[in-house]
């Protein structure tokens, strides 16, 4: 994921809210990468990631005429790709079919932890104890901090996507890698 994820015109969102299907499908196919990837690293491997790709798009279509430019497109954007993740966990909690095995694949924390010359093989080893690390870890924690490395975005950004205070992004974020620091660290004792 990176950070030229491009601004929709004004032009273009009101073609959308005015219910041009042409228009919206520009907007699907800028986002549509992006999308799937941030999903697929906020619900890890084991996610529906076609099925919550399709709602996020859905959800999108249908609360596009809710949005005017308050905030950004993306930071709006990114909300609705939080909400339809978050109220999945919240279902697969409630119907306890939660599996143990799903965790966020953070590739990029791996900075967090001495490389130095690594074969294929060790930084296969080092990706599967990064999802470790990562699967106990909860939502509340693994977006902000998915966000921070993936959407390579700030604690403003992170606090307006999730409309919560900076202090809580930046001890959220504290917390998750401190969390992971733990684990990397009991398995060398």
């Amino acid at each position: 994921m990176n950070k030229t994820l491009l601004e929709p015109t004004r032009e273009l969102l009101d073609e959308c809210r005015a219910g041009n299907q042409v228009a919206f499908k520009e907007i699907f196919y800028m986002y549509r990468s992006y999308a799937y990837n941030l999903i697929y690293k906020i619900t890890g491997p084991q996610g529906d990631h076609e099925d919550l790709l399709q709602e996020v798009f859905f959800q999108i279509y249908l609360s596009l005429k809710t949005f005017h430019g308050d905030s950004s497109f993306k930071t709006w954007f990114h909300r609705v790709v939080i909400h339809v993740c978050t109220r999945r966990w919240r279902y697969q909690k409630a119907e306890k079919r939660i599996s143990s095995k799903d965790t966020i694949h953070i590739d990029s924390v791996e900075n967090m932890v001495s490389s130095g010359d690594m074969g294929p093989l060790k930084h296969l080893e080092l990706k599967d104890l990064v999802e470790q690390a990562l699967e106990d870890l909860d939502y509340k924690l693994r977006i902000p901090l998915v966000l921070n490395i993936y959407g390579e975005m700030d604690l403003a950004e992170i606090a307006s996507i999730m409309g919560i205070p900076e202090g809580t992004v930046k001890s959220r974020l504290f917390t998750a890698r401190k969390q992971v620091r733990i684990f990397l660290d009991d398995l060398d004792k």
